[in-house]
C-alpha cells in the first residue's frame, strides 16, 4: 500500500514538473542578434504595440518590466554567445497559470520588429 501511494505521489509530481517545463520552454527564444541589438528590438517592439506598458527599463541588466492586461512581466535580454542571445518574458511574481500567450505575443513583435527595414534618421 505504501509502495503504491509512493509511486502515485512520483507520478504527479513528475507531470506538474513535467507542465511547469512546458511553460518554461516556451518563455524564452533565441535570436542570432548581440544582446545591444536585440535588447533595443525588444525595447520598440514593446513600445510600439498600445496593449504593453512598459513601467521599468534597465540598459545594464538587460530587462524591461511591463505590463498587459495589468499583469506584471519581466523581459530579460541574455547574452548566449557572440553574436547569440536569447529573450525570456515571465510573470513577474512566477505565477504560470495564465500559460505563455503573452510570450509569444512579445517573441512575434520582435520578430517583426526585426524584420522591419532600418530607417535612416534624418
Amino acid at each position: 500500500m505504501i509502495k503504491k501511494i509512493s509511486v502515485i505521489a512520483i507520478l504527479l509530481l513528475s507531470s506538474f514538473a513535467f507542465a511547469d517545463n512546458g511553460v518554461l520552454q516556451n518563455s524564452y527564444k533565441i535570436y542570432p542578434k548581440d544582446a545591444d541589438s536585440l535588447f533595443m528590438y525588444a525595447m520598440n517592439a514593446l513600445s510600439s504595440d498600445g496593449r504593453y506598458n512598459i513601467s521599468e527599463i534597465q540598459t545594464k541588466n538587460g530587462y524591461i518590466l511591463f505590463t498587459n492586461a495589468s499583469k506584471y512581466y519581466l523581459l530579460k535580454v541574455t547574452k548566449r554567445y557572440q553574436n547569440q542571445s536569447e529573450v525570456k518574458v515571465l510573470p513577474r511574481n512566477s505565477d504560470f497559470s495564465l500559460g505563455y500567450e503573452t510570450a509569444q505575443n512579445v517573441f512575434s513583435l520582435i520578430d517583426n520588429e526585426i524584420k522591419k527595414p532600418m530607417e535612416l534618421v534624418k
